[in-house]
């Protein structure tokens, strides 16, 4: 099943910032650079794309579209070349390096293109989204044929529920939306309607028919949640659509979540600093990479204050509750997509297990931050080393 091509785990018995940079060409004022969203442009809610704003001086001074009857692309070294929008309510940000402004911007574009119509997909916002669509058939006793995409997507995410026990669980909507107008409230929903919401939860109760691909939601009320992982599928998709349209070379980050595509020229990876637990801090951890996905679930900016205890985000579907520890959990994996479930998913299981499950994938690794008091505990899975080539506290 194409579905489950990204997993390789077994079964059991996941935001704050990333900070992205080439070192190579940055000034030291810019190790950091703060993720944003400019004005609306002509494609996607994008602006054109552009040299990035530092870096002015090294980049040709006219328009991209002038600059096919400059010289032929393969005699001009590569530019660095920078798009920024807003998609899945979330800042995206697109680096690639090509030495053509048009051949880049076209390719940035259209990554920007598949993003919003994946979120057309998957939006739990958007009345007329797929998603929403097929929630709506929920005890009806109806199978609904589905996109492929979406067959992708819920099939991968079905496997990840399998394989935590439901520590993550694609079907956690209904207590989802709780969630959301406590933090709006800032009360403590009655208990009775956590107990109606987990009624409704339950990847269990989702029954899958391939040779149609189709799906059928079995109890009433049922709302799948692609939250923590629909950026990560798009960050993929995107990444496929640039090597697509000949710009290997590329960053794309939205909302936090990273796909890293071949390296920038002359460098075998490139950097990314993760955010230190407190706020303010210098980056605690480099990782440098290239060809793989990166994300971090935590805490940091989305919790909740209710009757003087801190609630995160990040809900354990198994009961219903927002996580209480102050963690982030930062993922490496061969994909974006994987990333992106498996933060989410080790920071409800805890360092333990979750760190212990993450060593089941082969090419995948997490660092778990936990501020305890003052002081920050670190925790690492066996390949996070060797896999994000980096050292604690080390410069670029």
């Amino acid at each position: 099943m194409r579905g489950f091509s990204f997993l390789t785990g077994t079964t059991l018995k996941k935001r704050c910032q990333h900070a992205v940079f080439d070192s190579r060409l940055l000034p030291a004022a810019f190790v950091i650079v703060p993720i944003m969203c400019c004005l609306p442009g002509p494609i996607a809610g994008a602006e054109p794309s552009r040299p990035s704003p530092s870096e002015t001086s090294t980049a040709p001074e006219h328009p991209a579209s002038q600059q096919l009857t400059l010289t032929p692309s393969a005699s001009r070294p590569p530019v660095r070349w920078l798009r920024e929008a807003e998609e899945m309510a979330a800042p995206l940000r697109i680096i690639c390096y090509h030495p053509d402004g048009v051949v880049a911007d076209r390719a940035m574009a259209r990554a920007i293109a598949r993003i919003h119509q994946l979120n057309a997909i998957f939006s739990d916002y958007d009345p007329t989204s797929e998603v929403r669509r097929l929630c709506e058939t929920a005890g009806t006793g109806k199978k609904v044929q589905v996109s492929d995409d979406l067959w992708q997507l819920l099939t991968f995410s079905l496997k990840i529920s399998e394989q935590t026990a439901g520590a993550f669980d694609v079907t956690i909507g209904p207590i989802v939306r709780l969630w959301r107008r406590a933090r709006m409230s800032r009360e403590m929903p009655p208990a009775y309607r956590f107990d109606e919401a987990r009624q409704a939860v339950g990847y269990q109760f989702v029954r899958l028919y391939p040779e149609d691909r189709a799906v059928e939601l079995l109890r009433p009320g049922m709302r799948l949640d692609f939250g923590a992982v629909a950026k990560g599928y798009a960050i993929d998709a995107a990444l496929k659509v640039m090597r697509q349209e000949g710009v290997p070379s590329a960053l794309i980050d939205l909302g936090g979540d990273l796909g890293l595509g071949e390296s920038p020229p002359d460098r075998g990876h490139w950097s990314v600093a993760v955010a230190a637990m407190k706020p303010g801090e210098p980056p605690s951890y480099f990782v440098r990479r290239a060809r793989c996905g990166i994300a971090t679930s935590g805490d940091r900016y989305r919790f909740v204050v209710i009757g003087g205890k801190r609630y995160s985000h990040i809900v354990d579907p198994r009961t219903g509750v927002g996580l209480t520890d102050q963690s982030e959990v930062t993922v490496i994996a061969p994909n974006a997509t994987l990333a992106d479930a498996l933060a989410t998913a080790v920071s409800v299981l805890g360092p333990e297990r979750g760190l212990a499950w993450v060593d089941t994938f082969p090419d995948a690794a997490a660092l778990y931050l936990r501020l305890v008091g003052d002081h920050t505990e670190v925790h690492t899975s066996k390949q996070w080393k060797e896999l994000s080539g980096e050292t604690p506290d080390a410069q670029p």
